[in-house]
């Protein structure tokens, strides 16, 4: 009799306690980093007469595997916002000849390049103008969190919303 009476206290012990599930963090690492493209640092894309470069070293001091870093590159637009890299702008002149001025980024194990063409006929040149630069970097980590998942790149407000981003 004891021992039923023990496994009915044991059971209902159990039954009244509270299911507390584990959950896995993944802790990402989240990097922001600003640049400002300078006029007079433009490099020239050899065998090219419209497309021109510059590069800045990746943070790499911060993520344990750097084969595994992502970006995201923005650029402060003449509106004063941030503007999701590419980007590419359609102008034509007077006479109807269309063209173009692009911005885009790449990276590799060791650095952000970010490129611009200008296909304005007889008269390509590079941006007058320093530019501002906002890259996002993270780690493999980052993905398996599953954050990346609802955020649309593209709307830098979400963007910063959701990483928790400080300008």
């Amino acid at each position: 009799m004891k021992k039923i009476f023990l496994l009915l206290i044991l059971t209902a012990f159990l039954f009244s306690c509270n299911y507390n599930p584990v959950e896995e963090n993944y802790y990402a690492t989240v990097k922001t980093e600003f640049y400002t493209l300078l006029p007079g640092k433009w490099m020239a894309v050899q065998g090219s007469s419209i497309q021109w470069f510059q590069e800045f070293r990746l943070p790499t001091q911060h993520f344990e595997n750097t084969d595994k870093i992502g970006v995201m590159v923005y650029y402060l637009n003449q509106f004063d916002a941030w503007e999701a890299l590419p980007s590419t702008r359609i102008f034509w002149t007077d006479k109807d000849v269309v063209y173009s001025d692009e911005l885009w980024f790449s990276h590799n194990l060791e650095f952000l390049y970010i490129d611009y063409r200008n296909t304005v006929p007889g008269v390509a040149a590079p941006p007058i103008d320093a530019m501002k630069i906002k890259a996002i970097f993270f780690d493999e980590t980052f993905f398996r969190s599953g954050v990346n998942k609802d955020i649309d790149w593209n709307n830098y407000k979400e963007v910063e919303d959701k990483l928790n981003l400080k300008d």
